[in-house]
């Protein structure tokens, strides 16, 4: 067994724990968690874990809070937003440090100034590719509402068919849904590359958990975490078994898209979890504008890094990338 292989005193858990947890995408920074499932490695910690589908990063936050799940990969954005407003929520790890994501519009637009007047969609309001279109379309001396219209359309595969069909003109998209889009003609309008120099820079997706939970679940947590970050590596390691997970969780069977929606994605997914607040700080830069508690927090406090902190302090993370395939 891996954990035997890696040297690490893992103790599992008694029995099979019941663990339910979200995601906000039906994309490839999702596939730690499903690989973890499809591998058998949360029944290696101990878990009998489901990841139900969210689609929205806001949504499931709200679920977190209820205590419908207890862990959720979500936008940085919804969990400084909630806990700004006194929510007991934390990043417990890093997903994806920095925003992945390209602008895509209609073939007709020649650059992005040519969307005053025009729909561009987002998930909902204060959701990561909401926070990120506001930040980068401002750049070009654009202004929600007077210089273009939101629509809050959900999942990445409702705004693929919303500007492939013309309803809008913009949208960031992720993979494989950006690989469906250029396939259907549909332009680059701003590439990642530009992305990250134009300094939309925000917490794209992370792990999330609340208060409780990391006090009354602390094995629990720490047994999720192992088994996503085992997850992580099998996406690094294993493209075969990588794009067929991928396919069977988002229905899409053209081995192209798969595979090129894997190699553009590829070196997205945090290795080691780990937290970042470069971030966090753009994002409550964005939302100190509207919000003065924005102003005054700072970064660490959105993160509870005790969890990883344990897995690098036993040597497990170490270890992990150190076993060969």
């Amino acid at each position: 067994l891996l954990f035997l292989i890696l040297g690490v005193g893992v103790q599992l858990l008694p029995a099979a724990e019941r663990l339910t947890t979200a995601h906000s995408a039906l994309n490839i920074l999702t596939m730690p968690v499903w690989l973890a499932k499809e591998k058998g490695f949360f029944l290696r910690h101990g878990l009998e874990a489901e990841s139900i589908y969210i689609p929205s990063g806001t949504m499931a936050v709200q679920a977190l809070l209820s205590g419908d799940i207890r862990v959720a990969m979500v936008a940085g954005s919804p969990v400084v937003n909630a806990n700004l407003q006194g929510a007991p929520i934390k990043i417990i790890a890093g997903n994806a440090n920095f925003y992945p994501l390209a602008f895509f519009s209609a073939p007709e637009i020649r650059e992005p100034r040519d969307l005053r007047g025009k729909r561009v969609a987002v998930t909902r309001v204060g959701s990561s590719s909401y926070t990120a279109t506001v930040i980068l379309l401002r750049k070009f001396g654009l202004e929600e509402g007077k210089d273009y219209t939101i629509l809050q359309l959900g999942s990445t595969q409702n705004r693929l068919v919303a500007l492939t069909k013309g309803m809008i003109q913009g949208t960031t998209l992720s993979a494989p849904e950006s690989i469906m889009a250029k396939n259907a003609g549909m332009k680059v309008l701003i590439p990642v590359s530009d992305m990250k120099k134009l300094g939309v820079t925000i917490q794209h997706q992370a792990l999330a958990a609340t208060d409780r939970s990391l006090r009354e679940s602390r094995s629990i947590i720490k047994a999720f975490l192992m088994a996503y970050l085992e997850g992580v590596r099998e996406f690094y390691r294993n493209k075969e078994v990588a794009t067929q997970v991928l396919g069977k969780y988002t229905r899409i069977a053209d081995p192209q898209v798969l595979s090129a929606s894997y190699d553009e994605s590829y070196d997205v997914i945090e290795k080691e979890g780990a937290l970042v607040e470069e971030g966090i700080q753009v994002t409550l830069g964005e939302l100190g504008k509207s919000d003065s508690r924005a102003l005054k927090a700072r970064a660490s406090q959105f993160f509870d890094p005790t969890r990883l902190q344990e897995l690098s302090g036993e040597g497990f993370i170490k270890a992990l990338w150190s076993v060969s395939k």
